[in-house]
């Protein structure tokens, strides 16, 4: 009989753990439920209940606060009642921020608990547990695992460069104690992250609901990573297949850029995206705008909203006369500020509001990119029109873009499209500088490059002295 497996849904592990002196050691601490090996993969209710704890990671603080930092650090929103992410906004975080902290901890939690199901459960034989629905949970674990290491990858590696050595720490087992690792190189992180998508893509079953893990969101998250690699034929495949078995399932662009808000977790844009639960969790706290008001500290939906129609500021962002249409379905002014309306049961409470991860209308933007990358300009066009009609662009209107403009109205339409869900725009803008050199401080969509990733935390540094911390955050 295998050892004895403590499934430690609520313990911080991170790839240091954290040091010693702060955690103690790992048997003393004392798990809010524990799965032994008896118990973990007995029948099929227990192996759900360890894949439900999972997804239920999705869910904490750390994850779900980072995202209202990074809206401050992409300008995507002015203000937030998250501590301390006033650091954020000025892209200096310390490695001793709280928010960093959780999140870092949390993720590796997530790819903990996920690599325990990936590393025991094919070798178990759960009762009343089909072969069929245990090949499904492994690759329901692929999928958690590879998602979570790629957010670490992309918010604490140098994920833009795969020949530096400065990616995440890579654990493809599950850890049972204090270990001190080193930080695998890009190009291995990408390696395990491609990996594990395939399996997910191989193992997951069919489209159901977005709340979970299935076959065409690994597919969606897999064609991201694709395009971060800058492997561009295997991104426009990848969409390519994702939008064919896309319209196999009755899944699709909703009729109007709010109802994919409006309906929620119903809507048929959606391939994956975490549940949440009213009043727990509220996970659009501090999503308010204000720009002109604020000069400098405002944001760039507001610029890029108005850019996108005419000329730069002469649009009205009370009324959203002469912005992009999005703006205005999304946007409300209401007690002298501006309210985002893309979590709209943060106000009404009735049920809960999705954490956006992926949708369809990202696939069409991120084979826009890829296309334009591979110099099939008129292909990017029609990929992007797909947006454009929808958010209620005139027919011609892609047809106007010059070749030279175009991959800053890529940009910028994903901007305004994801505003406020995935934070995918500090990404898009670290990697749209590095490769066409723009310039978004001088745009005055972002305040400075600083720093293109997270520091390490100074609790993970202290529990792992084959850690490094990223350079541009050791200070003499």
């Amino acid at each position: 009989m295998m050892n004895k497996i403590i499934y430690l849904l609520l313990i911080i592990l991170s790839a240091t753990l954290a040091s010693c002196e702060q955690l103690g050691s790992v048997s003393d601490i004392e798990p809010e439920y524990v799965l032994t090996d008896e118990s973990a993969f007995t029948n099929a209710s227990s192996t759900e209940a360890v894949l439900r704890g999972v997804y239920q990671q999705w869910r904490r603080d750390g994850i779900t606060q980072m995202r209202n930092a990074m809206f401050q650090l992409t300008r995507t929103t002015v203000n937030t009642d998250i501590a301390r992410a006033y650091e954020f906004k000025v892209n200096d975080v310390s490695a001793s921020s709280p928010i960093v902290r959780a999140y870092y901890e949390d993720l590796y939690r997530l790819v903990n608990q996920a690599s325990s199901i990936i590393t025991f459960l094919p070798n178990a034989s759960p009762k009343e547990l089909s072969y069929e629905r245990k090949q499904e949970i492994i690759g329901e674990a692929y999928f958690n695992r590879g998602l979570a290491n790629f957010m670490l990858l992309r918010s604490f590696g140098e994920f833009w460069n795969e020949t530096s050595p400065l990616g995440i720490v890579l654990y493809d087992s599950p850890v049972r104690e204090n270990k001190a690792m080193a930080r695998s190189s890009v190009k291995d992180c990408y390696t395990l992250i491609c990996s594990d998508l395939e399996n997910a893509i191989k193992l997951c079953p069919d489209f159901n609901t977005s709340y979970y893990a299935n076959k065409i969101a690994a597919k969606a998250i897999r064609a991201k990573v694709a395009l971060y690699q800058k492997d561009y034929p295997t991104t426009i495949r990848l969409c390519k297949e994702i939008e064919q078995e896309a319209t196999a399932m009755n899944l699709g662009l909703e009729e109007t850029y709010s109802e994919i808000f409006s309906k929620g977790y119903d809507s048929k844009e959606l391939l994956f995206a975490v549940y949440t639960s009213y009043p727990q969790e509220i996970i659009s706290k501090g999503i308010f705008n204000d720009f002109y008001l604020n000069g400098v500290d405002g944001t760039a939906t507001v610029r890029i909203a108005d850019e996108l129609i005419g000329e730069a500021e002469d649009g009205d962002m009370y009324t959203g006369e002469g912005m992009d249409p999005r703006y205005g379905q999304i946007y409300q002014w209401i007690d002298e500020a501006l309210f985002m309306g893309k979590y709209p049961n943060n106000v009404n409470g009735e049920d809960a509001n999705p954490y956006y991860v992926i949708r369809l209308a990202e696939i069409n933007l991120i084979r826009a990119e890829a296309e334009y990358r591979m110099n099939d300009l008129q292909s990017a066009r029609t990929s992007l029109k797909r947006i454009t009609d929808r958010a209620g662009y005139p027919e011609d209107y892609v047809e106007h873009i010059s070749d030279a403009n175009l991959p800053l109205k890529i940009l910028q339409h994903k901007y305004i499209e994801l505003n406020a869900e995935n934070y995918e725009e500090w990404f898009d803008m670290v990697r749209y500088n590095l490769l066409d050199g723009i310039d978004f401080t001088e745009l005055r969509y972002i305040r400075s490059y600083k720093h293109k990733c997270l520091p390490i935390p100074y609790d993970a540094l202290a529990g792992n002295n084959l850690l490094i911390q990223n350079p541009d955050y050791v200070y003499e």
